[in-house]
C-alpha cells in the first residue's frame, strides 16, 4: 500500500535540502492519481508551516516539453507565495537541484472561470492580468524512466517563478500583433546599457493565447474532479511553448514576450 503521509514528510525534507524526489531512486512507481495524492499531502505540510498556495502551474502543454520529459499529457502543480520573485531578482543556483527555466505567460484571475469565458479567440474574460514569467525547475528525475507519477509527485518539478509586470493596456484586445517569444542570456550580472545578450531560443507567438485558453479550461476541469476550483486573485502559469533550458553557471536571463513585456533575473553560483 502506498504510504502517502510517510512519503510526504520525506518528500518535503528532500525538497528543503535541494535533493528532491530521492524515493524515486529506490524503485518507487506511482500512477497519476497517486502522484497527485502525494503532491497534495506535501502541500498540506507546507501550509501547516505557514506557506500559502497562490495558484497553479500547468505543465507539459507543448510537444517540445512533452518530448523532453517523456510525457504525453498535461500535468499541474501548486504555486507558493514563498517562491514568487519580482523581475530583476538575483537567485542562487545552490537552492535548486539542476536548475532549469522556462519562459512563458502567467495570468491572474478576476473570478472563477466559466465555460463562456472560452468563447471567441481573445484572452478569457475571467483573466484580470497577463504577464511574462521565468519559471524555475528542479530538473531532476530519479526513476529508471520519466513517469507522470514522479513528475506530479515532485510538484511538476516546479521550484518557483520570477514575475514580470505585464501590459494591462493590451490584455483585453481580441486581436493584437504579438511578437515572438525570445529567451536571451548575458554573462554580465549587473544591469546596464552595455549588456550584450545572446539568444538562447526564439519561437512563434501563435500558440500563446490558445495555450492560455486550453490550460485554464483543462485546469478548471481537473480541479473540479478533485473538489476544488479556481478563484479570484489566483495566479496560473499557463505553460511554455519554448524548451526547458538548463542554467549551468552564473548568468543573466531575459524573457521577452511582446506585447506583454519582459522579465529578467540573475542567477549566481
Amino acid at each position: 500500500m502506498v504510504n502517502i503521509q510517510q512519503w510526504a514528510s520525506r518528500q518535503l525534507k528532500d525538497y528543503d535540502e535541494s535533493r528532491p524526489g530521492t524515493l524515486f531512486s529506490e524503485g518507487v512507481l506511482l500512477d497519476v492519481e497517486e502522484g497527485y495524492r502525494l503532491q497534495s499531502a506535501v502541500a498540506e505540510l507546507r501550509r501547516s508551516r505557514g506557506e500559502c498556495v497562490i495558484g497553479y502551474k500547468v505543465g507539459c502543454t507543448s510537444s517540445t516539453i512533452r518530448t523532453q520529459l517523456g510525457i504525453d499529457h498535461c500535468i499541474t502543480g501548486r504555486l507558493f507565495d514563498s517562491e514568487r520573485f519580482q523581475s530583476g531578482a538575483t537567485l542562487s543556483r545552490k537552492r535548486y537541484a539542476n536548475l532549469a527555466i522556462e519562459g512563458e505567460l502567467a495570468v491572474e484571475l478576476s473570478r472563477t472561470p466559466e465555460e463562456q469565458d472560452f468563447d471567441g479567440n481573445g484572452i478569457p474574460s475571467c483573466v484580470a492580468h497577463v504577464f511574462p514569467v521565468i519559471e524555475l525547475h528542479n530538473y531532476v528525475l530519479r526513476g529508471e524512466r520519466p513517469t507522470a507519477g514522479e513528475l506530479i509527485a515532485n510538484n511538476a518539478i516546479h521550484a518557483g517563478f520570477v514575475a514580470g509586470h505585464g501590459n494591462s493596456q493590451l490584455e483585453r484586445h481580441e486581436e493584437f500583433a504579438a511578437g515572438p517569444v525570445s529567451i536571451s542570456t548575458s554573462d554580465q550580472l549587473a544591469i546596464d546599457d552595455s549588456m550584450n545578450f545572446r539568444l538562447l531560443e526564439e519561437c512563434s507567438s501563435n500558440e500563446l493565447i490558445p495555450t492560455i485558453h486550453s490550460s485554464l479550461r483543462w485546469l478548471q476541469g481537473i480541479l473540479k474532479r478533485r473538489g476544488e476550483q479556481l478563484s479570484a486573485g489566483q495566479i496560473i502559469l499557463t505553460g511554455s511553448i519554448a524548451s526547458l533550458i538548463p542554467i549551468q553557471g552564473s548568468c543573466y536571463i531575459r524573457v521577452d514576450i511582446p506585447p506583454f513585456g519582459s522579465v529578467e533575473a540573475s542567477f549566481v553560483t
